[in-house]
């Protein structure tokens, strides 16, 4: 086949648009060419070659099948125990849970009552009370906005992947 064949089917190959059957007559036709070919087809070729080699090198044992089963049982039998200390420790939480909901919540209203009664005493107090708490949020926010903007290289990578996948679907309807 000639090298400009092998260019077509590299394309196709990397674009996931061979059969089987095709690729193995791609690999077959990558290895008879193997002297005339450069750059990207051979180094394809090697490592097709290499591949193969190392698969035709793997075998499994006879009782490969028996130890996997055995090892699925014993794990099966491990999580059933473990399960009911899940259970216990689940129950424990949600008892010091509603302890906690039951217990110290209502003393922190009751504090945060107290502290809201006594804050706003002036006009004068409570406008710089709030100027400070929108000077705080406006700092937050900032910080806020800064980390996002690293995440603006993330946006326009996923507008490049969807512009593609976009326009190859939109090659496919016209086929």
């Amino acid at each position: 086949m000639e090298l400009e064949g092998l260019n077509r089917l590299l394309e196709k190959y990397w674009e996931g648009q061979l059969s089987d059957k095709e690729e193995d007559q791609f690999k077959a036709d990558l290895l008879d060419n193997y002297d005339a070919l450069s750059g990207e087809l051979k180094e394809l070729a090697d490592w097709f070659n290499s591949t193969a080699s190392f698969k035709e090198s793997l075998q499994l044992d006879d009782d490969f099948d028996d130890n996997i089963m055995a090892k699925i049982q014993e794990r099966k039998s491990e999580s059933k125990d473990s399960w009911n200390w899940w259970k216990v420790a689940a129950a424990i939480l949600v008892i010091i849970t509603l302890s906690y909901t039951a217990i110290v919540i209502p003393q922190q209203k009751e504090k945060d009552k107290l502290a809201l009664d006594n804050t706003q005493q002036t006009p004068e107090m409570a406008f710089e009370e709030t100027k400070a708490t929108l000077a705080l949020m406006a700092s937050m926010m900032n910080n806020g906005k800064a980390q996002l903007e690293s995440l603006e290289l993330f946006k326009v990578a996923q507008d490049k992947i969807k512009n593609k996948f976009e326009k190859e679907n939109n090659k496919k309807e016209n086929s």
